[in-house]
């Protein structure tokens, strides 16, 4: 049994696991799945103030990346809340008093993508959810990029020429909105240019999922449980 201090160090990743079993431990800190292109599940940011208290988000990686490392950066995180719309922050102390409430906030806020079988559907209502909620990316083009990025490689991967179309479309919306903005080229380059390199993804298709196999081979990646994204 785990005395006072030892709780204090360690986040509760095995009743996590529990809670959700198509999850694995890829860190101490991570319960993640192999999405098809993607890496899914929860991430536990520990937060220290007056007392310990951890974070659960929801989180997805790219598998589509030249290495492992880049495929470490976030598509998005996603925080969850809970009935006084509160950030679901918990100390280490209350986990069990509040387990139970907490996975019944995170199962009714993942959008059904902590399951074995995913609609395509519901990811992409999610990332439009995200995109026109977390005021936060109004100005972070390079994540609103890899939504974009998200749709059409996923669309690309189900080799769905109507998804893929409609990936499009929706890529030339968003890009739309970016014209209005002066700082884009401050990160992002020549919207032109960008565009481009975009829609070159298509001819592409070998190459990256040749990636997100090999990605998928690493040693760590490769012990976690699978799910699929179906349309």
């Amino acid at each position: 049994m785990m005395d006072s201090s030892s709780i204090k160090k360690n986040l509760p990743l095995t009743d996590w696991k529990k809670a959700f079993p198509i999850l694995s431990r890829y860190a101490s800190n991570k319960l993640l799945m192999k999405q098809d292109v993607a890496l899914v599940g929860l991430y536990f940011q520990k937060i220290t103030l007056m007392k310990v208290y951890y974070r659960p988000l929801l989180v997805a990686f790219p598998l589509w990346e030249n290495t492992i490392e880049k495929c470490m950066c976030p598509i998005f995180m996603q925080d969850f809340h809970d009935d006084r719309n509160l950030t679901l922050d918990i100390t280490i102390e209350q986990h069990q008093q509040r387990f139970h409430d907490s996975v019944k906030y995170v199962e009714s806020q993942s959008w059904n993508l902590l399951k074995e079988n995913v609609k395509v559907s519901d990811l992409f209502d999610f990332l439009d959810y995200h995109r026109n909620t977390n005021v936060l990316l109004l100005n972070m083009f390079s994540m609103q990029a890899d939504f974009l990025k998200h749709r059409l490689i996923t669309a690309l991967y189900l080799q769905d020429k109507g998804l893929i179309q409609k990936a499009c479309e929706h890529a030339e919306k968003e890009m739309s909105l970016w014209k209005n903005y002066s700082n884009f080229e401050e990160t992002m380059g020549k919207l032109d240019t960008w565009r481009s390199e975009f829609y070159q993804l298509i001819d592409q298709r070998e190459e990256i999922m040749e990636r997100i196999r090999i990605n998928s081979m690493d040693k760590r990646i490769a012990k976690l449980k699978e799910s699929h994204l179906i349309i």
